[in-house]
């Protein structure tokens, strides 16, 4: 991989967004009960690391269960995790992330919302 890419990606991982929602670790393993994303928390970990979390960040699952566990009662709808790095997958884990999203918000639930 580029060193340019590892750096840019390395630098995401530390920064506050990639770091709140690792925070979110605990509550997922709980609510599923499998522990997916077990190095998140590591200190001083190195690029391939950072590399491997950065996947498994971007394929839509962890961020999926972040958003149950906000909203536990979406349309449930079946996530694909897949060790093969599939972009078809990725995107259908997105487009189902940004459904619950959107009726997380139109419903009025949300901090936005009338409430």
């Amino acid at each position: 991989m580029e060193s340019g890419l590892k750096e840019i990606i390395e630098d995401f991982m530390g920064s506050a967004l990639a770091q709140w929602i690792q925070l979110f670790e605990n509550m997922v393993e709980n609510e599923s009960s499998i522990q997916l994303y077990n190095q998140y928390m590591e200190v001083n970990s190195g690029s391939q690391s950072a590399l491997d979390r950065y996947k498994r960040l971007t394929n839509g699952v962890f961020l999926n269960e972040v958003m149950r566990i906000i909203d536990p009662n979406p349309k449930v709808e079946r996530l694909y995790n897949s060790e093969r790095d599939d972009h078809m997958l990725r995107v259908q884990n997105f487009s189902i992330l940004s459904r619950h999203l959107r009726a997380f918000y139109q419903v009025g639930e949300g901090p936005l919302g009338a409430g």
